[in-house]
């Protein structure tokens, strides 16, 4: 007798089969199967979507984890001077004299509308004093159709510039009328966004004087002398490409760019990159939003590299305009500009004007953030008290009524008489209701 035919020895009962329907056993199955997948499934997605959003987003929340930090600068080195004529060789005489550097004059393209504008506002005026006292320029061109008003733009016109060598007085503002664009090209192209007629006259008034051509927001942090930026013909710095979750950090080569950005130009006289730069309007359309002001450039200076300079994304335009580098900038004191060795900082005013509106000589020191750090090192002596006696309350340098406090004592050494005029009236008016 098998051991299987008789179980009682070891189950007590009689051993016997018992057969199962094949859709009781498809149904236990499925029932199984929608057991595990309602407990495990939810927690896969989460998973799958984590790691894809990882590696496509946030790693580049900071700063610094989009790019390596090491010592590595991708500035060009200092150069010294040539040395002067008496100690030349004279088996080098029958060479020509070397280029004339670029000139030190720092130029602006503002104030294009025909209409009056808001008042010139405080960012403004502190991203021009930056490139007045960094820079030391030899003079200030400010082209424009309308002349900016408010009290910013008057501390701009009274910069009594700096002092050089010889205590000849440099530096100075010079108020230019830009010409208004109304087409570009053989056949005429209308030329009708402000920001496009702008791109346009920058690239003409440096084939005209040559120079250094800032946008009004560009904050100046280093000397371009120092870095010889002013021995070369024309100098562009590259734009990193916006990070995307559909293009993370696996496309994000420093060697495609989105583009050269024009905010910052530094340029000689009579440029031949800058010619064809602008030749291109020939075939400009207006829809097209940066495709002559950053893509263009970049197109041409890889067909014709001995033209031109390229600098690192980091010299000028780093952060990025983007959500997180804003963040990171205007919210936080997450990124220290003094740390990162770059030339200037482009504030990226269309995407930050939220954050670019609320400062004043008052805020700029109650809100703590890595730009308002950097910002603060070009304010002026007793700038919030000079502010404060000629009637100011905001940035954009509105003329209302402010409160006489505690510090009125303090005000009135430093007011001027129409200042003093206008307190005077506001107090007898109080007097009097």
């Amino acid at each position: 007798m098998s051991i299987l035919g008789d179980t009682k020895w070891w189950t007590g009962r009689e051993w016997g089969y018992t057969p199962v329907n094949s859709r009781d056993t498809r149904g236990a199955n499925y029932s199984h199967l929608r057991s595990v997948l309602s407990h495990y499934l939810p927690s896969v997605i989460v998973l799958i979507l984590g790691i894809a959003i990882g590696i496509n987003f946030p790693l580049y929340l900071s700063v610094y984890t989009r790019r390596p930090s090491d010592d590595i600068s991708l500035l060009p080195h200092t150069l010294p001077p040539p040395p002067p004529p008496s100690t030349s060789l004279s088996l080098l005489s029958h060479l020509p004299a070397p280029a004339e550097p670029i000139p030190n004059i720092v130029h602006y393209v503002y104030g294009l509308a025909s209409e009056p504008q808001p008042d010139f506002p405080y960012f403004a005026y502190l991203a021009m004093r930056s490139a007045m006292t960094v820079l030391k320029p030899d003079k200030v061109m400010f082209h424009c159709i309308t002349e900016p008003r408010g009290y910013w733009w008057d501390r701009v016109k009274d910069w009594e510039g700096w002092e050089a060598d010889s205590s000849v007085k440099r530096g100075e503002v010079e108020i230019v009328q830009a010409r208004d664009v109304q087409w570009i090209g053989s056949d005429r192209r209308p030329v009708k966004h402000f920001a496009h007629k702008a791109d346009i006259i920058r690239l003409e008034v440096l084939l005209e004087h040559g120079g250094i051509y800032l946008d009004i927001d560009t904050f100046v942090l280093r000397p371009f002398a120092d870095y010889s930026l002013l021995l070369h013909d024309t100098v562009l710095a590259m734009e990193a490409r916006e990070l995307s979750f559909f293009h993370g950090l696996q496309s994000d080569d420093e060697m495609e760019p989105k583009g050269l950005c024009n905010a910052v130009i530094v340029a000689k006289k009579g440029s031949k990159f800058l010619k064809r730069w602008l030749d291109t309007y020939e075939v400009f359309r207006e829809d097209k939003w940066t495709e002559h002001s950053v893509e263009m450039p970049w197109t041409l200076a890889r067909m014709y590299p001995t033209l031109v300079t390229v600098l690192s994304e980091r010299a000028f335009f780093w952060p990025l305009w983007t959500e997180d580098h804003i963040h990171a900038v205007y919210e936080t004191k997450e990124y220290d500009f003094e740390k990162s060795g770059q030339l200037a900082y482009h504030a990226w005013e269309s995407k930050a004007r939220s954050h670019l509106s609320k400062l004043d000589p008052a805020t700029i020191n109650k809100i703590d953030s890595s730009f308002t750090r950097m910002a603060r090192r070009f304010r002026e002596p007793d700038e919030e008290r000079r502010w404060l006696s000629a009637g100011q309350v905001d940035g954009s340098g509105s003329r209302t009524e402010i409160e006489i406090g505690a510090e009125e004592t303090e005000l009135e050494e430093i007011e001027s008489p129409t200042a003093w005029r206008r307190r005077i009236t506001r107090e007898a008016v109080k007097v009097n209701r």
